[in-house]
């Protein structure tokens, strides 16, 4: 059985790199061949490069100081060095050639991460619900993210037509549910995002060696807002390390005492698997300090928090979530630090369920 995989799988951004591999892997541990629907257009490209978020400088020139800048360079190569590793598709330059002629697979699978986003409109989402695939195709979804608590009404029709012939849909946030059942009437199972479905270890066999030498707190992600400032100082304070930072983009919003521009996916997991403690806004980034069982502070963000809270609720995260960042300097050592031993059972326990979800949905249409 062969399965195609409809996802973000090629995008310089941590998480889509992260979610689409651990897709993959995990589709292998269970003993079947699949690979990514190569859709790859100018204007994807365009876009992918132009995610890098910027502080200081304006949109008009983020790309060509990317370019010339030898850090930034070398992130890229590091992306593309990761990517080179998954198994791809033909590469499809236009979604008007996978309309005329729809890639033939056992099963097509979408997901994970934001692939059912409808922010900017329906039109710009439609392929991620396989639009072009005959009904009796099998289509099924794992950890598919509609990246909001909400959406908007005037969807609910399409939602239902297009959503009725999966075989099965499942979503990375309880809203996904909430959202499937209001729109539809489908009934949809909450997972945990792919990354959790491969182990600490299989992670480190992915990592460079130890690259800071000392002790460090790892930060990832945040704005430039007020609250994200004071929890990355104050954390930095009451632990007295030095703060090494890393973000999607090409510059960070507070002041640090390094930012880790050149630093590829392999990078990032070894930055985060040796740090002392970890701040971040970011979902992937939460995602990875939990694979590590590291002890982390995060704060919430106006976008983010249904992804962010399925996560903290599952297991009992919620007091990790910091709204007066003054409060650190604070607390105890009991309070500061993460006592994984309460929660382990319950994080072994949603992986074994999500990697089963995912293992019944592709057993039960395939026929076996």
């Amino acid at each position: 059985m062969k399965i195609g995989i409809y996802t973000i799988h090629s995008a310089y951004n941590y998480g889509a790199m992260f979610q689409a591999y651990a897709t993959q892997k995990a589709l292998e541990k269970l003993g079947y061949d699949s690979e990514f629907v190569n859709l790859y257009t100018k204007e994807a490209e365009a876009k992918n490069e132009n995610r890098l978020n910027s502080y200081q400088l304006k949109p008009l020139l983020i790309s060509l100081y990317s370019r010339l800048n030898p850090k930034v360079r070398l992130k890229y190569k590091r992306f593309r060095e990761f990517h080179s590793k998954m198994i791809l598709s033909k590469r499809y330059y236009s979604l008007d050639e996978i309309y005329k002629t729809p890639p033939k697979y056992d099963a097509h699978l979408v997901g994970s991460d934001q692939v059912w986003n409808l922010q900017q409109g329906f039109s710009e989402r439609a392929y991620y619900f396989l639009d072009f695939l005959n009904n009796n195709e099998i289509k099924i979804s794992y950890a598919a993210s509609f990246g909001t608590s909400q959406v908007d009404k005037k969807y609910h029709d399409k939602l239902k037509t297009l959503l009725t012939s999966f075989k099965s849909i499942a979503v990375r946030e309880d809203d996904g549910v909430n959202i499937i059942k209001e729109a539809t009437g489908l009934d949809a199972t909450q997972v945990l995002d792919p990354t959790y479905l491969l182990n600490a270890d299989e992670w480190s066999d992915l990592a460079p060696e130890r690259l800071i030498k000392e002790d460090y707190i790892f930060c990832y992600g945040f704005d430039d807002s007020e609250i994200s400032s004071q929890l990355i100082n104050n954390t930095k304070k009451r632990l007295n390390l030095p703060v090494i930072a890393l973000s999607i983009g090409i510059s960070f919003p507070h002041k640090v005492d390094r930012f880790f521009q050149e630093a590829g996916p392999r990078e990032f997991i070894s930055l985060i698997k040796h740090a002392s403690f970890i701040c971040t806004s970011s979902y992937h980034g939460l995602a990875f300090a939990i694979h590590f069982r590291k002890s982390f502070f995060t704060v919430k963000h106006p976008h983010r928090n249904s992804r962010m809270e399925t996560i903290m609720n599952k297991f009992n995260l919620f007091d990790r979530q910091i709204s007066k960042a003054e409060n650190i300097l604070e607390l105890t050592e009991d309070q500061l630090f993460i006592d994984y031993t309460t929660i382990e059972e319950k994080i072994n326990f949603h992986t074994t369920q999500s990697l089963k979800s995912l293992e019944d949905s592709l057993v039960n249409t395939s026929g076996e």
